[in-house]
Order: structure tokens, then sequence, then C-alpha cells
């Protein structure tokens, strides 16, 4: 499996979210759509793959079985 090329989006605002790691998903959603309300968010499971295609107006989050931010969450 091949993953999606998320670096070819360009959004007008912040586009990761490097700091979020470790955060309830709830805080991190929060947050994320209040540093760039244009976008989207989509949570997922850890175990699940970044969504096809492409969509840069959305924010993937990963999360573990604990709520927990697992990944950077990135436009995707």
């Amino acid at each position: 499996m091949s993953l999606p090329k998320c670096d070819q989006c360009k959004v007008s605002g912040k586009s990761a979210w490097p700091e979020l790691l470790g955060q309830d998903v709830n805080k991190a959603v929060s947050i994320i759509q209040k540093e760039n309300p244009s976008l989207h968010v989509k949570v997922l499971n850890i175990s699940k793959p970044i969504p096809e295609p492409v969509d840069c107006a959305r924010v993937v989050v990963f999360i573990n079985d604990n709520n927990q931010v697992a990944l950077p969450p990135i436009v995707c």
C-alpha cells in the first residue's frame, strides 16, 4: 500500500499540529478548528490508513485506544 501525497496540499494558515501529540482527541479537534476553521477534521484509529483521495481541506487525526492523539495531525 502506498501513502497518499499529503505534502501536495498548500493551505492558508496552519497545516500541522505536532504539539497535539498525546492530547485528548476532543481538545485536539477543538484547537485545530480554532486555529484553522477552514478545515474539517477526520478522526481515525491509529490502525486505519489515511483515507484517499487526498483532501486538502481535511486534517487527519490519528488516535490510540485511549482517545489520545497518536500521530501529529496533518492536512491530508
